[in-house]
């Protein structure tokens, strides 16, 4: 896994506890052009942090939704 891969599964899995692969796994693939969890880059931080916003919403409050894709998005910074 990549250290990005490592740092967002780590930040997700505070808010999502072990459902948390699940959900990245599924975002970087559906939404990302096939993009494997694995081979996450910082450069894909921002576009992840919306996907993951809006999926895990379904789960979680909104606004804990919304700091998880903020401390998501600013892994890429």
């Amino acid at each position: 896994m990549s250290t990005t891969s490592d740092a967002v599964l780590e930040t997700a899995t505070e808010y999502l506890g072990p459902a948390a692969i699940t959900l990245l796994e599924r975002q970087t693939k559906f939404h990302m052009q096939g993009l494997s969890f694995q081979d996450l880059q910082s450069s894909h931080c921002t576009e992840l942090a919306k996907w993951v916003g809006i999926a895990s919403a379904m789960f979680i409050e909104q606004d804990k939704a919304e700091e998880l894709a903020d401390k998501i998005r600013n892994l890429g910074v």
